[in-house]
């Protein structure tokens, strides 16, 4: 065999040998990853149990999921896991995310927020969420934002001010902005069972009956379980494309408040009036 069919030879072998390393399904990982005995939050480094390199496999726990990678130029598998909070796990990755929440920030109410009155169009888009109500009854503090045209939310707590969320009414992007970084949710009512939503139109709708607390997103935070433990129960409403968030939050919360999941059929804030009223009494009745 000549010298150039042999080099080419070779760089094939290496080039196929390669692709099947890349390409192989290394379902098992998952299951192997899942094992290991690793804390919540923490980081992982083993050799490959692919490719047996020294030092290149990487686990990080999220809390929720586990990521791996192996570092290897010649490896290089990566994946992610599909583990479940468990109670024992859950309270430690919330322990763990208190100690690392910041101090509370100062917030100054924008000198842009006036009247809702003011602007016609976030009277119509209030009315529209059915969220006026809870509004004219002083449930929920709703300005308009002239500055970035959005009708602005106040999020309370320990009866002040510590932030805001804007949602456009001009179809702009971002829908909803987030004016501050205090991390509390926005509540909405005074009642002692609690509705958890993604939104604040969702949180006041169902105001004049429960009280609605809105994640402002699907994320649980340490500041979330801080509120919603005050009630004496809570139901869990997030959108059907959030269920299995919805049910890693039951997890989480039931640990410090009795917590149900809220099945919906269409989001909260769509709902009219006696529909509504039923619907949410046929949780808490």
């Amino acid at each position: 065999m000549s010298l150039t069919l042999l080099l080419l030879y070779c760089n094939v072998y290496e080039i196929s040998t390669f692709v099947r390393m890349k390409t192989v399904n290394h379902s098992w990982l998952v299951g192997y990853v899942e094992s290991l005995a690793i804390t919540p939050m923490t980081q992982y480094r083993s050799d490959c149990p692919v490719c047996d390199a020294k030092g290149t496999f990487s686990v990080s726990d999220t809390g929720t999921m586990r990521l791996f990678h192996c570092f290897h130029a010649d490896c290089g598998v990566r994946g992610r896991t599909n583990t479940v909070l468990s109670p024992d796990t859950a309270l430690e990755v919330f322990k763990k995310r208190q100690e690392k929440s910041e101090p509370d920030a100062p917030f100054e109410i924008p000198h842009t927020f006036v009247s809702l009155s003011r602007k016609l169009e976030a009277e119509s888009y209030v009315k529209s969420v059915n969220s006026y109500d809870a509004y004219l009854q002083g449930l929920a503090d709703l300005r308009y934002d002239f500055k970035k045209n959005r009708v602005a939310y106040l999020v309370k707590h320990g009866g002040r001010v510590v932030d805001a969320v804007g949602r456009s009414i001009d179809g702009s992007v971002p829908k909803w902005y987030r004016y501050g970084n205090s991390g509390y949710p926005f509540v909405c009512g005074t009642r002692s069972t609690a509705v958890l939503v993604e939104d604040c139109a969702s949180a006041c709708c169902v105001a004049p009956m429960l009280t609605g607390v809105a994640l402002l997103g699907t994320n649980l935070l340490p500041r979330h379980v801080d509120v919603l433990k005050t009630f004496d129960r809570v139901f869990v409403g997030l959108d059907k494309d959030a269920t299995d968030k919805a049910v890693d939050i039951v997890r989480v919360l039931r640990n410090y408040v009795p917590t149900k999941i809220m099945v919906l059929r269409t989001d909260l804030k769509n709902m009219e009036g006696e529909d509504l009223h039923e619907f949410l009494r046929s949780y808490v009745d």
